[in-house]
């Protein structure tokens, strides 16, 4: 994808659409565009394999709810990430494709699984340094992410819509595990970080 990003500026630049002072900008949003797109479009083929265009919508939906504000593991390339992400959606909708949970069960592993991802954000990744200031700001609003999903969770009991509750309850569970995971990382990383400084010094 930085390859492509790359001769797609290159190409711009040679075209004089735009500056040299600004290519870098168009490299980043293009290969952030490349990236999402591929992400996307690959979604959408297993959302339709599996006949499960809800359920994915609401595991986009609750996901970048709470990963937006309460962190989670970051993949150190990106062809590790799509891989990843799609094959988390994958087992996500296989597991509430074929295992029946019922809607009590499921909304016990909503409450859980909130309660929990409260308990163990945020998640802070060593190469995107957050301000006492955004740590707050990210509380609130993950507060008011996850008030709109139980909110949602109850209105999906209220409906009998159990499948889209249970897609609801993997994928809560399924952000609590990305949160540790993320720990575990960060604390690998700041270990490695201070050995590496150490040995500077």
């Amino acid at each position: 994808m930085e390859k492509l990003a790359h001769a797609l500026t290159d190409y711009l630049l040679s075209k004089g659409k735009i500056v040299e002072e600004k290519s870098r900008i168009y490299q980043y949003g293009f290969q952030i565009g490349l990236e999402v797109s591929l992400n996307t479009m690959v979604s959408i083929w297993i959302a339709i394999f599996c006949h499960m265009e809800w359920e994915t919508i609401i595991f986009f939906g609750v996901f970048i709810l709470l990963r937006s504000y309460a962190g989670g593991l970051h993949m150190r390339t990106y062809i590790s990430c799509l891989i990843c992400s799609c094959m988390s959606l994958l087992g996500l909708l296989l597991v509430v494709k074929y295992v029946n949970m019922t809607s009590f069960s499921s909304m016990l592993i909503i409450l859980f699984s909130l309660v929990a991802i409260k308990a163990l954000s945020p998640v802070l990744d060593i190469n995107r340094p957050v301000s006492s200031k955004e740590l707050i700001k990210f509380a609130k609003k993950l507060n008011y992410s996850m008030a709109g999903i139980l909110f949602f969770s109850l209105v999906l009991l209220f409906m009998q819509l159990n499948r889209l509750l249970s897609m609801v309850a993997a994928t809560t569970l399924f952000t609590v595990f990305i949160l540790l995971a993320g720990k575990i990382k960060y604390r690998v990383d700041s270990k490695i970080m201070e050995q590496n400084n150490g040995d500077i010094r």
